[in-house]
């Protein structure tokens, strides 16, 4: 299995603006470092979460959908809408969006294929999971995340003004920080910086997370240079 691979996570948080506009400015930043750096590995694996798009739809049709599997369905569409949006405007006609799991399975385990953006494959599975799993399968041990926060704080920023930024922690210190236990279960737009369930598999399978993006985002345009900043949480 080939090694140099990138495996992304662009969460959903950015890529709707709260009118539910699309973010065509970090689209723009996306196509760019993707056209310059497709040939520096081996495989480029992007991954879109649901943001706004998909808590909206949740809210207008909770009421009248109650059955969990379904609105869990639902909002899986949604991500993957979203990396059909985003493949179509990197514009690369060798770029892979599969549908289902084991179509992204047998894609990332053969050779001499490339690219891949993809939205949730599973019912029950954060996008953070798809991610970490489409590492895992890959033999990469670092997942890269660009979302709405530039930092794990040591507590809510929004909250306490005093909130300080941690640049290198542990899944141990994670697990404390953020009060997850073993067995924890995935609950669907639940604010965390990481999912549960992601976070678990991470400390189990040996594999660090990057996570970045927030005011960074409008302070680096390369975005290169943009993943080489914010919370590293390794084993």
């Amino acid at each position: 299995m080939k090694k140099n691979v990138l495996v992304l996570k662009v969460g959903g948080s950015i890529i709707y603006d709260q009118l539910l506009n699309i973010n065509f400015d970090l689209f723009r930043k996306l196509k760019v470092w993707y056209h310059q750096s497709k040939n520096k590995y081996d495989k480029i694996i992007l991954v879109t979460g649901g943001g706004g798009l998909s808590r909206s739809m949740e809210s207008r049709i909770s009421g009248n959908i109650e059955e969990e599997k379904h609105l869990h369905d639902i909002a899986m569409s949604l991500t993957q809408t979203n990396a059909t949006i985003l493949a179509s405007f990197l514009d690369d006609d060798d770029i892979f969006v599969p549908k289902k799991l084991g179509d992204a399975y047998e894609y990332l385990r053969d050779s001499s294929t490339k690219n891949m953006v993809s939205g949730g494959l599973k019912i029950g599975w954060s996008t953070d999971m798809d991610t970490a799993v489409f590492a895992d399968i890959l033999e990469s041990d670092r997942v890269y995340k660009i979302s709405n926060i530039e930092y794990v704080y040591d507590k809510d920023p929004k909250e306490f003004f005093d909130a300080k930024p941690i640049k290198d922690m542990t899944w141990d210190g994670f697990f404390k920080q953020f009060e997850i236990t073993m067995g924890e279960q995935h609950t669907p737009n639940v604010k965390s910086p990481l999912d549960v369930g992601c976070v678990q598999f991470c400390a189990r399978k040996g594999l660090s997370f990057m996570i970045t993006g927030g005011r960074t985002l409008d302070e680096i345009d390369d975005i290169e240079k943009l993943l080489q900043t914010g919370t590293f949480v390794h084993p």
